[in-house]
């Protein structure tokens, strides 16, 4: 009997990071075996493939930290791994297969394809791998240049597959970035000259005004019904002379009720006819932004020269995958179209305006690259049998609809594209000639003849369980599918659509965390109309980088429960100077109607915020509406995020327009069975989306150091001098402090989960006051420059017009604000001692202060960005990195191990993770003699135990010797913690280890 040995005890609850499956299942080329990532078990799974298609399991063979995509070739599986940034390339022709190289690449990788013997990988524009010296030659690598206008934030990284180079991790033969935010799916022409590269977050030439750019009040009242001068005064183009706005906010000013509502910035949209910003009303405010927006979606490389060839722009704002048909070389790209310009969720019963139940709309865009210029992009709408303007009245049709359409698939003949709809529980098959001519949507033809969706739907497949990836079998009639909800792999006949076989794969995850994921993308369940979901907005669960103005002017205002800690130092103006001093006017402007704790019904542009993360940071949206809600009104301040999710619930039918009647509370005596049901998947849903994490930092270094100006940015943030407020305490106030640095507001605090907020609401010299946000993933936020002078800051260093642009918004809570450097040029963190520079007078807020607080100089300044950009998190930045050692590496991959084994025994401290833990678990996978097998550090010991338990431990020079002896190789790979010893010993926690086992 094997001995059995505990597993340490759980300390913190199981953490995931919902990785979004791109190109999840390959095939060998003889059609003999096909392999699959298994984004919840980390692995690549090889199945045997008999003459008719049926699979077999074969082997699971251990790989990044989520796996999302592969290719094939020369018999190795090259597997994507998003949170390691990674490449495992696994040699299929031994037994057991094993990974033979790591290759290291940009930020969280999402798809390869293989063409003319090179991968092409695509990533974000940032990482710690773009630094390493050994890339110094390698065109494209080096400094990201987060904060420099008109640097493409796409990569691609492309390797040598027949020579990757002797450095640690390999070295690509190029770094291709393209004018456009991060990239996702790709795609290869049958000649394997191009590969196609399309853009994640795109946007739809969107963007906002800022609340300080615009006119006073609104078009409907006393304060906005004429124009006004920009700051300024610099005309964009096409903008109106000497640069005036037209008027104040598009109307109305107030709610239903009469109340006023806050002055907010205002979403504006490209219109392409008068190359001009304009509002919902069609009114000229381009003078208010300081940039276009090519709006550039898909990128034509050529493989040989690895240079841009072409570009197509407007085929969508969120680009899933793409796919090339082999015979007529038209691109396919599986999209939705955002519908952000139109504002309010709600009835639309006030003013007529309301995206509910159409928020974005699903498409698959035909890309004609022989086409002549202007007609090579045509888009086509999936769901024409939705009626918009019915809200909730599709119920019966909504059978007919595709949410969110992921990977794409041609036919070999050419002749049918397959579609994964992972909103719809459907593989969509269209006609592929249906899809290429424009006769079958110009609505000029019979009803025959026009596409239809609900014909159209005679043709799809209904696949259960969430499908998110596909791969049509060159060598059988099956299609392969993976759902996602119940982490399966199934086998259609192509001819009958019949589902001729469901194989589940292992899985790490637990049954309690993975049966609420329908509920983020499941339209059917969502809608009335089967097309939105939570995930039409909050992609994969985290953001598609837009604002929407989701206010409901048909609801009154509601009161705000939550700690207010530095509520006195809005009103220190008054206090100090007089009721005529401007911050003591703002207030009787404060949320609409001067009560500092209304939550106005109309509340502005709001960005999309991230769903992961949110497990210690009190309520949820950027003021904490969901403080107050159908499960509960938080008066005794417990900011328990379950509750203050499951107040989502009125989503459903407010914004997503669910057919559903709510009642006021879930404490009414009398439900429906639907409201019953829909509360009890809430449950599972809070339980889902509370235990998704922010991936690590991918610009602090890996040993968690930061950079010096960063450094210096943190010692301001932390440090003594008061960065807002009074230089010192008043009696007037009791014993409430008068004046804060950084972290009295964005509280930092890793034992209590705090990575800068506490939960607490703050005013932050805006005309709303709002929750302090969380800022630890800042860095997704760069790409928009352009931003005129606003009242109250310092005179903005892009107010020329920057030209083209990537993003529409940036940061705070509109996304109106291009850069934190300008940001941080508020007048409240001025130091006062320079004075106002030339051109610029009190309006700027460049008054302020005496140089006893504030921000004491631009170096400091700068360090705050940078420090913004490497901000703490739940997570070290080790966490998913990897490194294989084989005869075939060399030192600098056993130095790399080394230093896992050093960030392994490192103190860390994260609530997330269950407290005091270490920064990472080491782990050690792979094949010894002919085995597979599996190491675990201690910490403690400085050795590694074995997944057997007659093993005695190793030491790290003794596992290393094994590693490199001949046929044997491991990965070591910083897993998080807690999670290291069931993936690497003891699968089933049961204490019997996994080599004893088998």
């Amino acid at each position: 009997m094997p001995p059995q040995i505990s597993p340490p005890s759980a300390k913190g609850r199981f953490v995931s990071f919902e990785s979004a499956p791109v190109r999840p299942i390959a095939e060998t080329p003889d059609g003999r075996r096909v392999v699959i990532t298994n984004t919840a078990n980390n692995s690549l799974d090889i199945f045997d493939v008999d003459q008719q298609g049926a699979l077999s399991f074969s082997e699971s063979v251990p790989v990044g930290v989520e796996p999302v995509a592969v290719a094939i070739t020369n018999n190795q599986a090259w597997v994507v791994n998003h949170v390691s940034d990674s490449i495992s390339i696994v040699d299929l022709d031994v037994v057991p297969a094993k990974v033979v190289r790591t290759l290291l690449v940009g930020d969280e990788p999402k798809d390869i394809v293989i063409a003319k013997q090179k991968a092409f990988i695509s990533t974000a524009h940032r990482g710690q791998q773009r630094m390493n010296p050994a890339l110094a030659d390698v065109e494209g690598a080096g400094d990201a240049q987060l904060h420099t206008a008109g640097v493409g934030r796409g990569d691609i990284w492309v390797f040598d597959t027949q020579n990757l180079g002797a450095s640690l991790g390999g070295k690509p033969l190029k770094i291709v970035a393209v004018f456009g935010d991060t990239l996702r799916g790709l795609a290869v022409t049958p000649d394997e000259q191009t590969v196609y590269a399309g853009v994640f977050n795109s946007g739809n030439q969107t963007t906002a005004v800022h609340e300080a750019v615009l006119c006073y009040g609104y078009e409907d009242d006393e304060y906005g019904a004429y124009p006004c001068q920009a700051l300024d005064q610099i005309s964009s183009p096409n903008g109106l002379a000497d640069g005036y706005l037209p008027g104040g906010r598009t109307a109305p000013g107030t709610n239903r009720e009469g109340k006023p509502q806050p002055w907010t910035s205002m979403i504006v949209k490209y219109d392409q006819a008068s190359d001009q910003w304009r509002d919902s009303k069609g009114r000229n405010f381009s003078n208010g932004i300081r940039f276009t927006l090519p709006d550039t979606d898909v990128f034509a490389i050529d493989t040989e020269s690895l240079t841009e060839t072409a570009s197509y722009a407007h085929v969508g704002t969120t680009l899933f995958n793409l796919a090339v048909n082999p015979v007529s070389g038209q691109v396919y790209v599986s999209n939705t179209e955002a519908n952000n310009a139109t504002r309010f969720e709600g009835a639309g019963e006030f003013t007529g305006s309301t995206v509910q139940g159409n928020i974005a709309r699903s498409q698959i865009s035909v890309i004609s690259p022989l086409a002549a210029e202007g007609q090579q992009v045509s888009v086509r709408p999936l769901n024409t049998h939705i009626d918009y303007a019915d809200l909730k009245g599709n119920g019966e049709l909504k059978a007919y609809t595709l949410s969110t359409p992921t990977q794409l698939a041609v036919s070999r003949d050419g002749q049918w594209l397959y579609n994964a709809v992972i909103g719809s529980n459907k593989v969509a098959v269209f006609p592929a000639a249906q899809l290429e001519q424009d006769k079958y949507w110009d609505g000029k033809g019979g009803v025959e003849q026009e596409y239809s969706a609900i014909a159209a739907n005679e043709n799809h497949i209904d696949v259960s369980g969430g499908p998110a990836g596909l791969l049509l079998s060159r060598q059988h009639n099956a299609l392969y599918v993976y759902t996602r909800f119940d982490n399966s792999l199934v086998r259609i006949d192509r001819d009958s659509h019949r589902e001729l076989q469901r194989i589940a794969l292992a899985t790490l995850e637990p049954e309690s965390f993975s049966a609420g994921r329908f509920m983020l993308y499941d339209g059917q369940r969502s809608s009335s109309n089967g097309e939105a979901s939570c995930a039409s907005c909050h992609i994969f669960g985290d953001t598609d980088h837009l604002s929407w103005n989701l206010g409901n002017p048909d609801a009154g205002n509601a009161r705000n429960p939550q700690p207010f800690p530095s509520q006195n130092l809005s009103e220190l103006g008054c206090f100090l100077v007089g009721p005529d001093e401007e911050s003591c006017q703002l207030l009787d402007l404060i949320n609409g109607d001067g009560d500092e704790r209304t939550f106005a019904s109309m509340k502005g542009p709001m960005g999309t915020q991230t769903m992961r993360g949110m497990q210690h940071h009190g309520h949820m949206h950027w003021r904490g509406d969901r403080s107050v809600g159908y499960f509960g009104d938080d008066h005794n301040q417990t900011l328990d995020e379950k509750q203050s999710f499951k107040n989502f619930i009125v989503a459903f039918e407010g914004l997503l327009g669910l057919d559903i009647e709510l009642p006021e509370s879930a404490k009414a005596a009398e439900k429906s069975s639907d409201v019953i049901a829909l509360e009890q998947d809430m449950d599972k849903f809070a339980n889902f989306m509370l235990g998704v994490a922010l991936p690590p930092n991918p610009i602090r270094t890996l040993d968690n150091g930061l950079s010096a100006s960063a450094q210096k940015g943190a010692n301001f943030f932390h440090g003594e001098r008061r960065a807002d407020g009074a230089a010192t305490d008043t009696p007037l106030n009791g014993d409430s402090v008068d004046g804060v640095n950084c972290e009295g507001c964005h509280g930092v605090d890793h034992a209590q989960g705090f990575y800068g907020s506490r939960g607490e609401i703050a005013h932050g010299g805006e005309i709303q006051i709002f929750k302090v946000p969380q800022l630890r993933n800042l860095y997704t936020r760069v790409g928009m420059f352009g931003l005129p002078d606003r009242e109250g800051f310092l005179p903005s260093h892009t107010k020329q017009h920057q030209g083209e642009q990537i993003r529409g918004f940036g940061f705070l809570h509109d996304g109106a604000t291009d850069q934190l450097l300008n940001f941080l040029k508020g007048g409240v963190f001025d130091n006062g001692e320079i004075g106002c520079p030339e051109g610029a007078d009190a309006r700027f807020g460049c008054h302020f202060n005496t140089g006893e607080i504030g921000i004491p100089d631009e170096v400091t300044r700068q360090g705050l960005v940078d420090y913004m950009m490497e901000f703490d998190n739940d997570l070290a930045p080790i966490v998913g990195q990897q490194v294989t050692v084989n005869h075939t590496t060399g030192e600098a991959a056993a130095q790399r191990a080394k230093l896992f084994e050093q960030r392994a025994q490192t103190p860390f401290v994260s609530k997330l993770l269950g407290g005091a833990v270490t920064e990472c678990d080491l782990i050690a996978q792979g094949s010894i003699a002919q085995q597979n097998r599996g190491y675990f550090y201690l910490p403690n010991e400085a050795m590694y135990r074995s997944d057997s338990g007659n093993d005695a431990l190793i030491s790290s020079e003794d596992l290393l010797a094994l590693a490199v002896m001949p046929n044997n190789s491991l990965t070591f790979t910083c897993h998080v913690p807690g999670k290291g010893w069931q993936i690497a010993l003891d699968r089933d926690l049961d204490g019997t280890l996994n080599y004893d086992e088998r």
